[in-house]
């Protein structure tokens, strides 16, 4: 029986070498890629590089780096976690989260989208909370936060403030009650709470917190420029339309909500805001790393999230009515579920899981 089969066993075998073999090769087919790309549409390359320098210095630097300092105090500082003890039935009930990690729920709902993953990892180091919580909070503490949405989103690219909370709501509510059901996987953590295992004072805390925010702000820009400058050189290459607006619903927030604005689509940008694209989940990798949160699992939950963030959107939408104006920037006012190309965006989905879930298996077999 086993001499019958042994021609399967090495085709099996053979299918897997080249697999590798394939999977190697895709880092070098990409790297030509955009090569060959930035040397053709050098002017596109260097006109989304200077859209993503303005939208960093304009919006992304002034609403978060604030936050990113203010985040890493609360996670350093003694004084603040002691106080964050408040919160502990809140966390113990709600999301069977330790007290300590209040902090991070509550900079990941309103502080922006690396906040809640940076203080999670930064609370995990300094012995505050263990890996299992910091990993649940990766999961559903990754939202943008009221500057963007409110101002950006709902001020300047819809013209309406009220629609722009509406959204906001929609996507902290959906975090929200990812939390609750991840709770009921765990039982409830203890009354008393961890003891930081740092001896770090509030002073050093603060002046820890400014370099943090700075390194933090830094990555972040970084992969906004770089997102905005291949967002740009695939509209150069003159391909089709709606393939463009899904990559930009997949990859990139802003440029996903401008896209949902020009089209009045309330309820799909709730879901690229819940989303958030693939330039802040690289935002986020390397505290997603550092929690040990599997990769697939945090994207599976961004797109959980965003799903329930839209199915919220338009339950808001019917018990609070919008009337937009007839002189908005905004042609079409309907909260119709989705107006671009599902098949095109299912696909990116696709690829971009297969991708996410190769890299991983890829990263556990070294």
């Amino acid at each position: 029986m086993q001499q019958k089969f042994s021609w399967l066993r090495g085709a099996l075998a053979m299918l897997k070498v080249k697999k590798l073999r394939f999977t190697g090769m895709l880092p070098f087919a990409a790297v030509l890629f955009i090569g060959a790309a930035l040397l053709l549409f050098t002017e596109s390359a260097v006109a989304g590089a200077a859209s993503g320098l303005k939208l960093c210095a304009a919006v992304i630097i002034p609403s978060l780096f604030p936050f990113l300092v203010l985040g890493s105090f609360a996670s350093l500082s003694p004084s603040f976690i002691r106080a964050m003890r408040i919160f502990s039935p809140v966390m113990r009930h709600a999301f069977r989260l330790p007290s300590s990690a209040a902090a991070a729920v509550l900079f990941g709902l309103i502080g922006g989208y690396p906040l809640g993953c940076s203080v999670a990892a930064k609370l995990l180091e300094s012995g505050s909370i263990n890996e299992e919580p910091a990993q649940r909070i990766s999961c559903f503490c990754v939202n943008a936060g009221p500057a963007f949405v409110v101002t950006a989103v709902g001020a300047v690219m819809l013209g309406n403030v009220k629609i722009g909370v509406i959204i906001f709501a929609s996507t902290v509510i959906s975090a929200l009650i990812i939390g609750v059901l991840l709770g009921f996987t765990v039982p409830k953590p203890d009354k008393k709470p961890m003891e930081c295992k740092t001896q770090t004072t509030d002073l050093q805390a603060l002046v820890q917190s400014a370099e943090a925010g700075a390194k933090g702000i830094i990555k972040i820009c970084a992969w906004t420029v770089l997102f905005s400058c291949l967002a740009q050189i695939l509209q150069a290459m003159g391909l089709d339309e709606r393939f463009i607006s899904a990559t930009k619903y997949v990859f990139e927030v802003t440029a996903g909500c401008q896209e949902a604005s020009a089209k009045g689509n309330y309820c799909a940008l709730a879901a690229v805001l819940g989303w958030g694209g693939l330039c802040v989940g690289c935002q986020v990798m390397s505290d997603v790393r550092r929690i040990k949160t599997p990769v697939a699992v945090f994207f599976a939950f961004r797109a959980l999230h965003a799903a329930m963030s839209a199915v919220v959107c338009k339950g808001l939408l019917c018990l609070f009515p919008v009337e937009q104006s007839v002189f908005s920037n905004v042609a079409s006012v309907s909260a119709r579920s989705f107006s671009y190309s599902m098949p095109a965006t299912a696909a990116l989905l696709c690829l971009c899981i297969v991708f996410i879930i190769d890299l991983d298996r890829n990263r556990k077999m070294c």
